[in-house]
């Protein structure tokens, strides 16, 4: 179960990464709403629970779990940010889970297509469910 979570975690740091390297419209509407500055804090507290479950640490496994369900239920409902950006809670949540991707235009990159490559976000919401549902199964282990 170790390889497991310490694998997702990766995988889910990972997607974090490129997000915040790849999408261009993050950073350009984080002076309005922080969505940026929010995901390196997500990232850097998977790090640190991927040093936990490498180094053994007891209480690492729950930690993930915990930290998979909050990050969850903020990924879920992070489209009711949508107006701080000024638009509907619906239009963003189209735009976070890729079905209507954003173009380039002035001051913002997306080379891939924002988020990057359309299914970022959708494969990071999919992770943290897996990462809680593998570490709630490791914890009553």
């Amino acid at each position: 179960m170790k390889n497991l979570l310490a694998a997702l975690l990766i995988l889910s740091i990972a997607v974090g990464v490129l997000m915040l390297l790849f999408d261009g419209l993050l950073w350009f509407d984080n002076p309005k709403n922080g969505h940026a500055y929010s995901l390196v804090v997500f990232t850097l507290i998977q790090l640190f629970l991927l040093a936990g479950v490498f180094a053994g640490r007891a209480g690492a496994t729950k930690a993930v779990a915990s930290w998979a369900a909050a990050y969850l239920a903020m990924l879920l409902l992070n489209p009711l940010t949508g107006p701080a950006i000024g638009i509907s809670p619906t239009e963003f949540a189209m735009y976070l889970f890729g079905l209507t991707p954003v173009s380039s235009f002035d001051g913002v990159s997306c080379p891939f297509l924002c988020p990057p490559f359309a299914v970022s976000y959708t494969v990071l919401v999919v992770l943290q469910a897996i990462l809680l549902y593998v570490g709630v199964r490791a914890v009553r282990r």
